[in-house]
Order: C-alpha cells, then structure tokens, then sequence
C-alpha cells in the first residue's frame, strides 16, 4: 500500500503542475487539447491502478448487494444469467467482445472531436461532463468494490465463454488492469451514453443515431462477458445524463467564451 500512495501522491502532483502550466497558457490554440490530454491521462492511469488498490484498501465486497439490486430489478432470472444465450456460441461471444473492444476507439474518437471539432462552449461542456462523470464512477469503484459476475456468480453459470482471439483481447486487458473490478457502475455503458446525448443534443444528429447501435451492442457485451450487473448499466446510463445536465450548470456560455 506505501507504493501506491507514493504512486498516487505522484500522480496527483502532476497533475497540480500540469494545471498551473495550463493556466498559464491560457488561450494558446493548443491549450484546450493539452487540457484534454491532461485529464483523461490521469483517469486513464486511475482506471488501471484502481484495480491494484481497491480491494486492498476497502475491508467489503459490494459484490452481494448488486446481486440482490439485480434481482430487484428482474425478479424472475437475473440479467447476467438470461444473457447466457447471447454468448453461448464461439461466433456470437467474438462478437460481443469486438464491440466492448470498440469502446476504447469509440471514446478516443469522441476525445478527438469534442477536443479539436467543436465551438468552445460545447468542448468546454464535454470535457466537463466526461470528467465528472469518470471521476464519480472512479468513486464508485472505490468504495462500491466489486468483481462482477464473473467472479461472484461463476459457479452460476452453465458453462464457461468459449474463446477467440478479440475475447482474448478483453481477458488480456482487464488482467493488466488488476483483473475484473470496477463494476459498479458501468462506464463502458455511462461513457458511450454521454457521447451519443451530447450529439443529439448539439446538433449532431446523424452521428447520433449512428452510435445508438454501438451503445446498444456495448451494454449487452457487458452482461454477456460477466462483467457486469444489469443494475450497473442503469446507473451508469442514469450518471451520464446527469452529468451532462451538471455541465451546463458548471459551464455557463459566458466563461466558455470567455476562454476562447
């Protein structure tokens, strides 16, 4: 644990003298993608490093209590276990993994644009509402400490996933970010929610709708790999449209134009 709070104390330090740098370059043409660039770094990092700390440092497993939200939710078969059908074929589970693989372009994508593509107010607006939304759901895997079903229903499934090379991406990935964890709530889910409403609510209607399909393939992925509760997508869903309602509060048009 000394290593991570050194690492963390490191990080946070960083990103202090980072933020004092960018002020300073307030208003150069470069300024708001180095801002981006800041920001998801540190919470990309985060994201990973969480997984080493988490269960080390919060003495419960949050793991029973989404189960049982789950089975408030549907009170017949869980969600998880209904979605068996969906990866019960090498072919279907292939597919399911390439799309929870996309989630990464898709949101690199959304970076770009929103960072380089857009007027100042709606970048300004994005920004925010990604960040907050990242750092509200990085409390959530905090001190909402869970494996997913993976792990605390194993022995409920009828079988395991067969593999392949993209199911094979996603093992490898969430094995080098510390193993399944980070359940509670789903930003796979709450992340690609954010950036199809910010669309369709700033005129980018067609780019909207287009990713309504994704998002759609996403969240099913993620209940059929196991690594998520059907209460977990909800909530992340739910995040995102509040913190896009945050960031028009936070950002109001004067100072995003007043940051031109």
């Amino acid at each position: 644990m000394g290593g991570q709070a050194l690492l963390h104390g490191a990080l946070l330090a960083v990103f202090l003298a980072g933020g004092a740098w960018l002020r300073r370059a307030r208003g150069r043409r470069w300024e708001p993608a180095a801002r981006g660039v800041l920001v998801f770094g540190v919470l990309f990092f985060l994201y990973a490093s969480l997984g080493k700390v988490t269960f080390q440092a919060i003495p419960w497993d949050a793991d029973p209590m989404l189960t049982r939200l789950d089975a408030w939710l549907s009170p017949g078969r869980p969600p998880v276990l209904a979605a068996q059908a969906l990866g019960g074929r090498a072919w279907s589970v292939e597919l399911l993994s390439f799309y929870y693989v996309a989630f990464i372009p898709y949101l690199y994508l959304t970076l770009f644009l929103g960072l380089l593509g857009r007027p100042a107010l709606e970048r300004e607006r994005l920004l925010v509402a990604l960040a907050t939304l990242y750092g509200l759901s990085f409390m959530g895997y905090l001190f909402v400490p869970a494996r997913g079903p993976i792990v605390a229903m194993a022995g409920s499934f009828a079988a395991p996933l067969p593999g392949g090379f993209f199911h094979g991406v996603v093992r490898a990935a969430i094995e080098s970010a510390g193993g399944p964890h980070g359940a509670f709530p789903s930003l796979h889910v709450g992340a690609t929610t954010l950036a199809c409403a910010f669309d369709l609510a700033h005129r980018n209607t067609l780019r909207g709708l287009i990713y309504v399909p994704l998002i759609a393939m996403i969240a099913a992925a993620t209940l059929a790999l196991r690594y998520h509760y059907a209460i977990d997508l909800v909530v992340g869903a739910a995040l995102a449209i509040a913190c896009l309602a945050l960031a028009v509060r936070l950002v109001p048009r004067s100072a995003a134009e007043a940051g031109r």
